[in-house]
């Protein structure tokens, strides 16, 4: 039952796929490129506010929920959906297991986190919302299913809950970690007043 309404979701999204010029190019941007575009958008708030020990702490939840698709994949494999003859993706892929999606992963964790620290909302909600399109891309453009979206939103979530749990007792490393790599900005880059409360 589970299966048959994974793979009704996947023809209902990915239909229309490699007709659509426009739309196909936007996928295509989206499901490759969000997590950089997530990295990019990191960058530019490590460079101008006080709030780099959440950005840290969002990048090792991220990281945590990687790990956890990794460990994942050990015990489980899911083929993609053109490994059994359903759809025919925008952009090569090799066939390795869909479930989950190691790029929705990656975002879902480090939003989910940015959005339970506080201090980023704006930015957190505008990273859910880029989050969401490259779901929803990745399975448009034909190489993963609805429920391995399903799943990455899971780990995102258990990823953040893990992080927090972890925040007191890692703060003090990750607040040391901060003051060797501000040595190493110009000054103009440096922290005034870092943010290292427990959140």
């Amino acid at each position: 039952m589970t299966g048959d309404m994974n793979t009704t979701l996947f023809q209902w999204i990915h239909s229309g796929a490699g007709t659509r010029p426009v739309l196909d190019t936007f996928a295509i941007l989206v499901a490759e490129g969000g997590p950089y575009l997530l990295i990019i958008l990191f960058g530019m708030l490590w460079l101008t506010n006080n709030k780099k020990i959440t950005l840290l702490e969002a990048t090792e939840t991220a990281m945590i929920g990687l790990m956890t698709n990794q460990l994942i994949g050990l015990f489980y494999f899911h083929p993609r959906p053109f490994m059994i003859g359903l759809g025919t993706p925008l952009f090569p892929h090799g066939p390795e297991s869909s479930f989950p999606s190691d790029h929705a992963t990656f975002m879902f964790a480090a939003t989910f986190y940015l959005l339970t620290a506080g201090g980023l909302a704006t930015s957190a909600w505008a990273l859910l919302l880029l989050t969401a399109l490259t779901a929803w891309a990745r399975v448009y453009s034909g190489v993963h299913f609805p429920f391995d979206m399903a799943g990455s939103l899971v780990v995102g979530l258990t990823s953040t809950w893990l992080m927090r749990w972890l925040t007191p007792s890692l703060r003090p490393w990750n607040t040391k970690l901060l003051q060797i790599s501000e040595q190493f900005l110009p000054p103009f880059f440096r922290t005034k007043g870092q943010d290292t409360k427990k959140q």
